[in-house]
């Protein structure tokens, strides 16, 4: 986890929480839980270390290969206009 102890936007002191990451790839929603992160309790900025980045990204290209991931859900989509 990375050293922050203020939230660098509001300056409240930040805590370890985890969270779900959810990205957009190739047309498709995938999320990873529990995912380590310093999170601001005021404003909601959210931080994460350098270890936890790369770990994200070596778990969503590993999602896109031939495995199916060890759960699915349904997410409903509603267009904003």
């Amino acid at each position: 986890m990375s050293d922050h102890e203020r939230c660098s936007v509001c300056g409240a002191r930040v805590r370890v929480e985890t969270t779900t990451y959810v990205q957009k790839i190739d047309g498709r929603l995938a999320a990873v839980t529990e995912v380590p992160v310093q999170a601001c309790p005021q404003c909601g900025e959210q931080y994460y270390s350098p270890e936890t980045v790369d770990r994200l990204q070596r778990v969503l290209m590993q999602g896109q290969g031939a495995d199916e991931p060890p759960k699915t859900i349904a997410v409903p989509v509603y267009p904003f206009s």
